[in-house]
């Protein structure tokens, strides 16, 4: 692979949308003749991206914002990726840092896109609490969401809709591997947000992201309210 993208994804969130500003994360890239990842369920590539946080609250949400925007990016490059969830490094180099995400990519051997009607996501209707009719900004925003992935295509997150605010939920985790599943939805929130944030560039929308105190203890059946996206104008 090209020397130049490799150093693109070494410094990658330099210049990405990010919901949290100024908290440190680090990149580093593997080579499969590392033998540095491990896991039961690898896909086999020959690079890796790993990304680590310090710790945060918001560390997954912001982890998993950042890394769908590099997934998008090597998109972009004809190279393909592939999140990996169960995979862990052999030993851990960034003792002070927490590791939160290992992306596989590489060039494909298949094609790398497939038709839109290919894409199993479940409808707006499902997804979407409409507490006043949403415009025509936040049903492209809410599109753009819809067809972000997630782990088994389990789509863990809902939206409220008002005047100017799309409210993101994340599905409630059971009480066996809280902490774990927690994470793992606030990574699928991120990658939500971060189809959204692109979209609002590309729309020329004036996009901010954050939490608003009034609903920090409100919730719909079975989610946790993540954060709102506000729709200036």
């Amino acid at each position: 692979m090209e020397e130049q993208i490799l150093e693109k994804i070494r410094g990658f969130g330099k210049d990405a949308l990010g919901v949290r500003q100024g908290l440190p994360v680090k990149w580093k890239i593997y080579q499969a003749s590392d033998h540095k990842v491990k896991g039961m369920f690898q896909v086999k590539a020959p690079y890796y991206a790993a990304l680590y946080s310090e710790k945060h609250e918001e560390a997954y949400l912001q982890a998993g914002c950042l890394m769908e925007q590099l997934v998008l990016y090597l998109h972009t490059q004809g190279i393909g990726s592939c999140y990996q969830g169960g995979a862990r490094l052999k030993k851990d180099e960034e003792e002070d840092m927490e590791l939160i995400m290992i992306l596989a990519f590489g060039y494909p051997a298949e094609p790398l896109e497939r038709s839109r009607v290919a894409f199993k996501r479940a409808p707006l209707e499902k997804l979407v609490k409409v507490n006043a009719a949403p415009g025509k900004e936040q049903k492209k925003l809410l599109e753009c969401a819809r067809l972000a992935p997630s782990a088994l295509n389990q789509q863990p997150w809902r939206f409220v809709v008002t005047e100017n605010r799309i409210h993101l939920f994340i599905k409630r985790p059971g009480r066996a591997g809280y902490q774990r599943q927690l994470n793992r939805n606030l990574f699928h929130a991120g990658i939500v947000l971060a189809h959204m944030l692109i979209a609002g560039e590309e729309y020329w929308y004036d996009l901010s992201y954050r939490k608003v105190d009034s609903i920090m203890e409100k919730a719909i059946q079975n989610y946790l309210y993540a954060g709102s996206v506000f729709l200036e104008r």
